[in-house]
């Protein structure tokens, strides 16, 4: 929920740490703050935007310079924002700084013993603690490497961190950790950044190491040593001394990830964007997993590398898409955007695959005793893969021995790492805070498995999966072509209902899921008040709210089968400003609805790749022409990496 960028190497820092600010501000935007390298610790924090910060440094032109230092951008947690509360945190006497993201659970109890024995708090966060703790350690440990130290520290915190500390007693030094929040390692030459996104690395190098969980790594100049915190802990305890500390050996990836990627590119914001980049992100999606085995016939295939394999720790050779397919009924766990691809999922397998399918929210499913068992599949749907509350989902599953599954986004992430088996999106970066690309992409990847686990099962024969292929297939160049004249037709409907203070929007089976994720991107942006609902639904309550100017935005497409009751419905809501999304031909709401959208056809169970692309631009237009802040909207972060 918030950025964390620090460098080490032979450039002057300032200008790296607020470069890498601007690309984290989408996870936090209510405050930043550096920490450069010096005697003493030369720190700088300001509310507000990162510019508000790269202005202040900009006063005290020639006093922050240095060539290693931490940076954060905040999304506030733990005490209002203001700049007393902005990381980065110091200790009493300034010679130990610290960024986190987290939450520290059992802060106030340190907060009370470190009190007690004279340190003095300035702020209300629990991060500050931190430094005061390392401090006070350091006066206990004298033997210790900071190494040792800071493990030390952090096996008495409870709860989640990501963290990096700068210590004004060493220039050549930088001590990175991470339990619960992501943590990247820079790999550069001579140089070396901790991120906790790539987005903030990728103009730096391409080769990164993920921290994993538990892990700590002291950075230098000269290289970088990993280590488990608990083994830190251990040799201090042991021998006073790090020697014979065991070293972890993360591989080097490469990200896959370019700086064009993280780039507006000419539009105006991110979200715009990634709205138009969706066909490309589809295609990507599909790529290598959506092919013809035989050009001649033709024959499609759907190969899921990342299912296939045998899976690791289970009895037997099986894969994960065999278990799949041999399971009694599958749980998919979410949060937002991805709890509503979670509902579209669910229609999916049970329409294609007749497997039965339930979906919780993540947050939920953590603080009940859900019923599990081996013969479960959990799939866990997130586009960070760092989301806080299906961490633990994934986590009380395994503990019951069921299978997990991930669907994420990013490369690398937590929720990759901890499941058993999973499918990347290879959707891009996605920077806006409310998600279009990361959204589709989930969707073409649970219709991707939904048909091959169909096809596993015996329910679907090869000739209605080639049925079904060329019509996926098909869909990210219908959207493309369609996007040539979408835009405009939106932005009309959108300039009329600018002004709007409430919104109803509605569809039936498939279409449900799209009504909420309709609803939400118009919360999250324009701040309107918006509810989705089935259809029928509308008149068991929601009806009351039917007036003059509301909108009410139906997906309405004739290959659903309640398609003759959502017409009936529509007609029942004459006194309000009805909008239609619908399949291109479709001529039966002409003399009843304001505004009717065309969407390109499609198989049913397609439709909701196509009827996201106008409930999307339309929650876009109209925030930009109420002049919202629409990649940073107020109050939210793109990952939600604590609970």
């Amino acid at each position: 929920m918030c950025g964390i960028f620090a460098y080490i190497g032979g450039k002057q820092a300032l200008s790296l740490l607020i470069t890498a600010l601007k690309r984290l501000e989408y996870r936090g935007y209510d405050s930043a703050g550096v920490g450069i390298h010096g005697a003493p610790l030369k720190i700088r924090k300001k509310v507000g935007k990162v510019s508000k910060l790269e202005d202040d440094c900009a006063t005290v032109p020639g006093q922050l310079e240095g060539t290693s230092g931490i940076a954060h951008t905040r999304w506030a947690t733990h005490g209002k924002p203001s700049d007393a509360n902005s990381h980065p945190h110091v200790a009493s006497d300034k010679s130990i700084a610290v960024v986190h993201n987290g939450v520290i659970e059992n802060y106030r109890s340190l907060k009370e013993d470190l009190s007690s024995k004279g340190y003095t708090f300035v702020s209300e966060t629990d991060t500050e603690l931190l430094a005061h703790l390392v401090q006070d350690l350091r006066k206990q440990m004298l033997d210790a490497t900071w190494g040792q130290i800071v493990a030390t520290a952090l096996q008495l915190v409870q709860g989640a961190y990501g963290v990096v500390f700068l210590f004004q007693e060493d220039d050549d030094l930088l001590i990175g950790a991470r339990r619960g929040s992501p943590l990247i390692l820079g790999v550069g030459c001579g140089e070396y950044m901790l991120a906790s996104d790539a987005s903030a690395i990728i103009e730096h190098t391409q080769d990164v190491v993920y921290l994993r969980e538990g892990e700590l790594v002291e950075l230098r100049r000269s290289g970088y040593k990993l280590h488990m915190s608990t083994d830190l802990v251990r040799s201090f305890a042991d021998s006073s001394s790090n020697s014979g500390v065991e070293h972890v050996d993360n591989p080097i990836v490469r990200l896959e990830m370019s700086l064009e990627q993280i780039e507006k590119a000419g539009y105006a914001h991110f979200m715009l964007k990634e709205i138009m980049d969706q066909p490309n992100a589809l295609r990507n999606a599909m790529r290598g997993r959506l092919y013809l085995r035989d050009e001649s016939v033709p024959c499609w295939k759907i190969k899921l590398g990342g299912l296939e394999k045998p899976v690791d720790g289970r009895a037997g050779d099986s894969s994960a898409l065999e278990m799949m397919a041999q399971s009694k009924r599958i749980i998919i766990v979410a949060c937002g955007t991805s709890w509503h691809s979670g509902l579209i999922a669910k229609y999916a397998f049970e329409t294609l695959a007749k497997l039965p399918v339930e979906v919780e929210y993540a947050s939920e499913f953590r603080y009940r005793r859900p019923l599990l068992s081996a013969q479960d599949v959990v799939i866990a749907i997130s586009q960070s893969g760092e989301t806080a509350d299906t961490l633990e989902a994934i986590r009380i599953a395994q503990d019951r021995g069921a299978l997990t599954i991930g669907i994420v986004n990013v490369v690398g992430s937590s929720i990759a790492r901890m499941t058993h088996a999973g499918v990347y999106l290879h959707s891009g970066p996605e920077i806006g805070v409310a998600s279009t690309k990361a959204f589709t992409g989930q969707v073409a990847a649970i219709l991707m498995i939904s048909l091959q686990v169909a096809l596993q099962r015996g329910v679907l024969s090869e000739a209605e999966i080639d049925e079904y292929c060329i019509s996926l297939n098909s869909v990210p160049d219908q959207i493309e072509t369609w996007l040539k004249t979408l835009c405009e037709k939106v932005k009309i409907v959108a300039k009329y209902f600018r002004l709007a203070t409430n919104a109803l929007f509605c569809g039936c089976g498939v279409h449900f899921p799209g009504s909420l994720e309709g609803a939400l991107k118009l919360k999250e942006i324009s701040y309107i008040h918006a509810e989705g609902c089935p259809a029928a639904e509308i008149k068991h309550g929601p009806l009351t709210l039917v007036r003059g100017f509301i909108p009410v935005i139906c997906i309405a497409f004739r290959s659903d089968p309640a398609y003759a009751q959502i017409t009936s419905n529509i007609t029942q809501l004459k006194d309000a400003a009805v909008v239609v999304i619908t399949d291109d031909g479709n001529d039966d709401f002409a003399d009843v609805a304001s505004f009717v959208i065309h969407c390109p056809a499609t198989k049913l169970q397609f439709e909701p790749l196509v009827a996201a692309i106008p409930l999307q631009l339309l929650a876009y237009y109209i925030a930009d022409m109420r002049g919202c802040s629409i990649d940073q909207p107020r109050n939210l972060a793109k990952s939600v990496t604590v609970e």
